[in-house]
């Protein structure tokens, strides 16, 4: 009988025409593509795949990082040619490697970046050039002029372990208390060159939208020119569910996870 063997996988994609990395019955994700075709290759119906971070729909990844065990006897150096050569083009294996049996792609992670990138157009253009046609793909367009700085010092108030609760969109039943949901952001970084601002967020784990909840609202926070500080009451829960913004899907990218 062949030996259980863990293969761990470092993975790329385009999430524009996916309903997100988990697998959802009727719906395409990145999930069920490649968990289907691994099924296919090895033959074996229940082999799972398990991802580090569950990227919403819409939403890419450069270093999405996944595992799943099989019996089979393919060589570990074959699984990028294999895999490559029957996923769509827009899904792409970069690594594969046999990992120790206990790994787990998401419980073993010790913290996950991601990257939001935003087109600040310095001139409030209503038509899209052909240049923008393409960039609304992987970029939030946005036409209102940008105060990095503010941005800088409202990011900071949100550095280190807070209940972020407030910056999660799981599903709340009226009347129903939020449950605390602490979450550690070691790092936000926020680099501007030229009309290019791009949002670089590390943190143990996210919620669900948390990234593009902190973006949205730190783009909000520039554009209505809000004091800094008063992202604490966001924080806080002091505020209505509406305080907070969410940028759109298309900008953000899970582009590592670190062991």
């Amino acid at each position: 009988m062949n030996k259980l063997k863990n293969i761990k996988l470092t993975i790329s994609y385009d999430g524009t025409d996916y309903a997100g990395w988990q697998r959802q019955k009727n719906k395409k994700t990145i999930q069920g593509v490649i968990e289907d075709t691994l099924r296919k290759v090895t033959g074996e119906k229940e082999l799972k795949l398990y991802g580090a971070g569950r990227t919403d729909a819409g939403v890419h990844a450069i270093g999405q990082v996944a595992n799943f065990k099989t019996k089979t006897n393919i060589p570990v150096d074959n699984w990028v040619i294999i895999l490559n050569n029957l996923l769509p083009p827009d899904i792409r294996i970069k690594f594969a490697k046999e990992v120790y049996s206990t790994f787990h792609s998401r419980y073993c992670a010790k913290s996950r970046i991601y990257r939001y990138y935003v087109i600040n157009r310095v001139r409030n253009e209503e038509i899209f050039t052909a240049k923008d046609l393409f960039l609304s793909r992987y970029c939030y367009l946005c036409n209102y002029p940008l105060d990095l700085e503010k941005m800088i010092k409202t990011a900071q108030f949100l550095l280190g372990c807070h209940d972020f609760k407030t910056f999660s969109c799981s599903n709340q039943k009226e009347g129903k208390v939020d449950k605390e949901k602490y979450r550690n952001i070691k790092r936000i970084n926020i680099i501007q060159n030229k009309q290019l601002i791009t949002f670089i967020i590390e943190a143990d784990a996210f919620l669900y939208k948390m990234v593009r909840m902190i973006v949205g609202t730190l783009l909000d926070f520039s554009i209505k020119k809000r004091p800094p500080e008063d992202i604490l009451r966001i924080l806080e829960n002091n505020v209505a569910r509406n305080s907070v913004k969410i940028a759109p899907p298309n900008g953000l990218f899970l582009v590592k996870v670190k062991y």
